[in-house]
């Protein structure tokens, strides 16, 4: 199934530098990865006069350096020409589904992407990407099992890094004493 039969897609747009802010006013305004955080971007800039925007829930995709890149937008946000923003149909697919299925392509969008300063793709690029065809209720059976992988995989990587802290505690407790 087409990509853009299971979502709506807005390429960004930077609106005129003079509409950008600090101190809040208007909506945030995304750039593209630099603003992203764990699950969704965190607002640096806000934007009165924003030329093409998200809206909450909506799947953020970097589509410059680096490509692929995603983030669910946390609320009505302007975005810029680094960021592409997946509206899911809901009779269509699931938006968990939609970015897992992202997520497994980021390595095609990275090849695929063209430009000589900076690597992009546009939205030609999406147009030609396909989906599995399965129901929604497998789309969400298939979403879930891969969310609770992740988080084994978020939990892993955490306790790692606590063992590696305790590692370096030791040793640093032994060269001390």
């Amino acid at each position: 199934m087409p990509l853009f039969a299971v979502c709506d897609f807005t390429m960004g747009q930077s609106p005129s530098s003079d509409t950008y802010n600090t101190n809040g006013d208007g909506m945030p305004f995304y750039q593209g990865n630099a603003d992203f955080g764990k699950r969704s971007p965190s607002p640096r800039v806000w934007c009165n006069s924003p030329k093409k925007t998200a809206n909450e829930g909506d799947i953020l995709i970097s589509v410059r350096a680096p490509i692929g890149a995603i983030n669910i937008a946390a609320e009505q946000c302007c975005i810029g020409r680094g960021l592409a923003a997946l509206a899911v149909r809901p009779d269509a697919a699931t938006r968990d589904y939609l970015e897992h299925y992202l997520r497994y392509k980021r390595p095609e969008l990275e090849r695929r992407g063209t430009g000589s300063t900076f690597k992009a793709v546009g939205k030609k690029i999406f147009a030609e990407m396909t989906l599995p065809i399965v129901s929604v209720d497998e789309q969400s059976e298939i979403a879930k099992k891969l969310n609770n992988a992740l988080e084994l995989q978020e939990e892993a990587a955490s306790q790692i890094s606590m063992l590696d802290e305790l590692v370096k505690s030791r040793f640093s407790w032994e060269v001390a004493a």
